[in-house]
């Protein structure tokens, strides 16, 4: 009754391939859903300059076990689905709080931060008033 070794290895082969199937599905799913940025809320959206918006998003999709996180993002004025013409952008920052200070004075953006952070780009390009602005960051972090 016991089964010949080639039909043994012939399945186990199969049981193998789709395990790693649905690991790599598992994955796939994991980061589409990790950084589905338009289920984003918005938490602010304040104007630091003539031509410059700093609009931060809050993202939950963790759950419970992963602490929320915020997504700082610079912009010309942003109009209708805010979120959706966020989501198309990179975030300079992105942190474990919502309060950082952030200010203009002509091409420099300041950001004082205390707390965590996660990411941060100083090389960021965004559109204000149809030009293509990229800001000099000025950026002090403190734990």
């Amino acid at each position: 009754s016991n089964m010949p070794l080639k039909t043994v290895i012939k399945w186990f082969h199969y049981a193998l391939t789709l395990i790693l199937l649905i690991i790599v599905i598992g994955f796939v799913m994991l980061n589409a859903g990790g950084d589905n940025r338009a289920d984003d809320k918005l938490v602010s959206s304040q104007q630091i300059s003539d031509s410059t918006w700093l609009y931060v998003t809050e993202y939950s999709g963790g759950g419970a076990t992963v602490a929320n996180s915020y997504r700082y993002y610079l912009s010309g004025k942003l109009e209708g689905n805010i979120t959706a013409s966020l989501a198309k952008q990179v975030p300079f920052l992105v942190a474990a709080g919502s309060a950082a200070n952030v200010s203009a004075e002509g091409n420099t953006i300041n950001i004082k931060y205390s707390g965590r952070v996660f990411s941060f780009s100083n090389s960021i390009v965004y559109e204000a008033n149809g030009d293509a602005t990229l800001p000099h960051i000025n950026f002090q972090a403190t734990n």
